[in-house]
C-alpha cells in the first residue's frame, strides 16, 4: 500500500504550484518531519533537478495524483463517519438550513436535541438554498433542510419533502394595500418585496405578475426579489418600516400581527406554500445524531402543519379587524 504521507506530498505539491512543480527547494526532506528525514528515499513519483523548479512529477505521480485526492477524501469521510458512530453524547451534527426552515422548524429541533445531549457540538447555519445544497454534496454538512423542487430524482441525494405551510403576504399597517380589502397578488407584486429566492409555483407567479403563465410561455424555476435577504426576521424588519412587502408562514407573522407592527394581506393564492425537505447524500451513512435531528424534525413540523390550521384561522380573523390590527387609537 502506498504511504499516505507520500500522497500527501505529491498533492499539496500539485496544489501549490500552478506548473505541477512540487516545490522542495534543494531537499525532499523538508516536507518530513525532523525525526523522519533520515527514511527519506528516492520515490519514482517525483525527480527533483536540482534547479528552482524543485521537484517534477514523474508520469507515476500524475497518474497518484489523479487517483490520490479521492483516496484522501474517502479516507476522511471514513474516519468522519466512524468518529459519528461513537455516539450521540459526545458527536458533532452540522446543519444547513434555508431560511423558512431555519427559522420555523429547525431552530426548535435543534434546542429539542441539544437539551437531550447537551454535550453534542452542533454546527447550524442559515443559508440561500443553493448554497445548502451545494454543502451537502460536498459533505460539508450532515443534513440539509432547503427547497426541494426538481431534486427528487437526483441520484445523489435522499430528498424528504415536509408538510407544506401556507405562505402569506405582510406589509406595515399605514402602507397603501393595508385599506384594500382584497388586493390582487399582481397589485401586491407593484411593491418591493423582502424575502429569500422563490422556486417552482412561487417563482413563476412572482415573474409574471401574478398570472398563471408568463405571456410568452415561459417557464420561470426561479425569482429573485427586488430585496433578497437570508433573513426572514430582517426581512420583516425592513417591511415594518417601509413599503416593502414580506413574505412569511402565520407562525412567522404572529408576533409582529398581534403588536399590530405587520398587516396581513388578504391574497388569497394556494400556490404561496414551503417546499423545503431534509436532504442529505445518499452515499453517506447517517450517524445517530443526524437521525435524531431528522425524527426529530419531522415532529415539529407535524406540531406546526397542525398548527398551521389554528393561526391560518387567527390571522384571517385579523384581516377583518383592520382598525384593531393596526392599532387605530379611537
Amino acid at each position: 500500500m502506498l504511504a499516505h504521507q507520500e500522497i500527501v506530498w505529491v498533492i499539496l505539491g500539485r496544489l501549490s504550484t500552478p506548473t505541477g512543480a512540487f516545490e522542495i527547494h534543494r531537499d525532499l526532506s523538508t516536507r518530513v518531519p525532523h525525526g523522519n528525514r533520515s527514511e527519506i528515499k528516492p520515490s519514482p513519483f517525483w525527480h527533483s533537478d536540482r534547479t528552482r523548479k524543485g521537484a517534477i512529477l514523474t508520469a507515476f505521480g500524475r497518474v497518484l495524483l489523479d487517483r490520490g485526492e479521492s483516496m484522501l477524501k474517502n479516507d476522511d469521510d471514513l474516519r468522519r463517519e466512524i468518529r459519528l458512530l461513537a455516539g450521540l453524547e459526545a458527536g458533532t451534527l452540522a446543519i444547513g438550513a434555508g431560511p423558512f426552515a431555519g427559522e420555523i422548524s429547525v431552530a426548535k429541533a435543534v434546542a429539542r436535541v441539544v437539551s437531550a445531549h447537551p454535550r453534542l457540538q452542533i454546527k447550524f447555519t442559515v443559508a440561500e438554498p443553493e448554497q445548502v445544497l451545494q454543502d451537502v454534496l460536498a459533505g460539508h454538512i450532515d443534513v440539509g433542510v432547503a427547497s426541494t423542487i426538481g431534486l427528487e430524482r437526483d441520484v445523489r441525494l435522499v430528498a424528504e419533502s415536509l408538510p407544506p405551510l401556507r405562505v402569506y403576504l405582510a406589509c406595515r399597517p399605514g402602507h397603501p394595500l393595508a385599506k384594500e380589502t382584497r388586493p390582487t397578488l399582481a397589485k401586491a407584486l407593484e411593491y418591493p418585496l423582502a424575502t429569500t429566492s422563490l422556486r417552482g409555483a412561487q417563482a413563476q407567479l412572482a415573474s409574471s405578475a401574478g398570472a398563471a403563465t408568463l405571456r410568452d410561455g415561459h417557464v420561470v424555476t426561479n425569482f429573485v426579489p427586488q430585496i433578497l435577504v437570508n433573513s426572514l426576521a430582517y426581512a420583516r424588519l425592513i417591511a415594518r418600516d417601509s413599503d416593502a412587502l414580506v413574505t412569511g408562514t402565520a407562525a412567522l407573522l404572529a408576533e409582529d400581527m398581534a403588536a399590530g407592527r405587520l398587516v396581513k394581506l388578504d391574497c388569497h393564492v394556494p400556490e404561496m406554500r414551503t417546499t423545503y425537505g431534509v436532504l442529505n447524500l445518499r452515499s453517506r451513512t447517517l450517524a445517530p445524531a443526524t437521525k435524531l435531528f431528522i425524527e426529530t424534525l419531522r415532529a415539529v413540523e407535524l406540531e406546526w402543519a397542525r398548527a398551521d390550521v389554528t393561526l391560518s384561522a387567527a390571522a384571517k380573523a385579523a384581516t377583518n379587524h383592520p382598525r384593531r390590527r393596526a392599532g387605530t387609537r379611537r
